[in-house]
């Protein structure tokens, strides 16, 4: 080997070791498609409800009121900090009165939330050290207490607003399962507090006149099927599918099928499946779905040709 074939292999070597080191050489540069970028932008659902914002323990104020949702609240205060006639709590507003610290076995200081209940207090064991609890907890955190504040602040940015609704969850005044309708426009006429479950109740009415309530959750986070983006659409969902029939999208409205309906018609009406299975069958595609109620769809070339609800 000549000096000159010596000199080409070393100055090879030295490349591919810079190569390996900075990785210039062999990282490609990711982007996002505009399809998936679009899915991880803000929907105008989520863009309204980005301030209903329930605060951490540091920004609450002497005197905020808090509804007590459930008589069992009183398991989660200190037995000692209670008397008798705190023990039917269900109903009742509570008061923010500050925090103290008391001595954990370890020495260490755990900040406890205490509650005004008239002449009285209630104390909350957080578990955590002062600084943890006052960033770490907010209004919501307290089992079975709402935020009186939070509440209102949803009702002020809600009430009077048309919506088209994404549920068929629909209740009466008296909390009673109704049936209900997904896609069809409504009203949005008051909220109130709701459960320790579902801290929001939004009333609705829809074109008909038909009064109606909905559970939901503060925020856009939460239990999914009960945010305000999972519940309610700023804007007609029918006018995205253009090409459904009428007879086919009032049954979607009352999460029903029918043979002959598409796949996307079906996920319309009943949501998405928990279990899919695809094959073939001869010269045709055959797509099995089924739901966690035991219902189960059954597609032929894209077609729904069986199912049981």
């Amino acid at each position: 080997m000549t000096r000159l074939h010596y000199i080409l292999l070393f100055a090879l070597l030295v490349c591919l070791t810079v190569s390996c080191h900075t990785g210039i050489e062999s990282t490609k540069t990711i982007t996002l498609s505009k399809s998936e970028r679009k899915q991880l932008e803000a929907s105008p659902e989520e863009k309204l409800m980005e301030d209903v914002k329930a605060p951490m323990l540091s920004e609450w104020k002497e005197g905020k009121k808090f509804l007590v949702s459930d008589n069992r609240a009183s398991l989660v205060f200190d037995p000692y900090s209670m008397t008798n006639d705190q023990e039917e709590l269900g109903g009742k507003i509570t008061e923010y009165a500050g925090v103290t610290l008391k001595a954990t076995p370890g020495g260490a200081d755990e900040a406890v939330i205490v509650f005004k209940n008239g002449s009285s207090s209630l104390q909350y064991s957080t578990g955590k050290n002062p600084s943890d609890a006052a960033t770490s907890i907010s209004s919501m955190d307290v089992p079975m207490l709402i935020d009186l504040e939070l509440v209102d602040k949803v009702k002020d940015l809600l009430v009077g607003r048309k919506v088209w609704t994404r549920s068929q969850l629909w209740y009466d005044r008296n909390e009673n399962k109704i049936d209900g309708r997904k896609f069809v426009p409504v009203e949005i006429v008051d909220v109130n507090p709701g459960t320790m479950v579902f801290p929001l109740k939004v009333y609705i009415i829809d074109e008909n006149g038909k009064p109606a309530m909905m559970y939901m959750n503060a925020g856009t986070a939460g239990i999914e099927s009960r945010t305000f983006q999972n519940l309610f659409s700023l804007t007609d969902p029918k006018d995205r599918y253009p090409s459904i029939h009428e007879d086919v999208w009032e049954l979607i409205q009352r999460g029903q099928v029918r043979l002959g309906m598409t796949k996307e018609e079906c996920k319309l009406a009943l949501g998405n499946p928990s279990d899919v299975n695809s094959g073939h069958d001869w010269n045709s595609t055959i797509d099995f779905w089924q739901y966690p109620n035991g219902s189960y769809l059954r597609f032929q070339d894209g077609l729904l040709v069986a199912f049981r609800n």
